[in-house]
This record gives structure tokens, sequence and C-alpha cells, in this order.
């Protein structure tokens, strides 16, 4: 059975933002400001890649491209 488009945006999105702490703590110094710096670039970056994804049909040039 195949997702929504809303449904798939909102699981990507989650998976995205679920990766944006792991990374900024691996990507940036130990102070709190850098990192929440970051990780408010990351999670505005991560919503914009879920969105272009979903509804940009981004899933489908993936699919295509494994394909061949």
């Amino acid at each position: 059975m195949a997702l929504s488009t809303r449904t798939q945006f909102a699981v990507t999105a989650l998976v995205a933002l679920g990766l944006v702490v792991p990374l900024t703590a691996l990507l940036t110094p130990p102070d709190p400001f850098t990192q929440l710096l970051a990780a408010g670039a990351l999670a505005v970056a991560g919503t914009v890649l879920a969105y272009a994804l979903s509804y940009g049909g981004g899933y489908r040039a993936l699919s295509s491209l494994a394909n061949r």
C-alpha cells in the first residue's frame, strides 16, 4: 500500500529531524549556542529536503535511478 504524499512528508520530516540532534552533536563544538544555531539550520534544511522528496518528485526520481 502506497503512502499518501502528506504521510510520506511527515515520515521523512520526522526522520530528518531525528537525525539533526546527533549530527549537531558530532559536527559542532560543545558550545550550547553554536549547537542550537546549527540544529536550527539543519532542521530547516531537513524540512526543505523532506518537502522536495515528497512533493517535488524526489522519491520518483530516486526510484527510477535505482531501477536502472
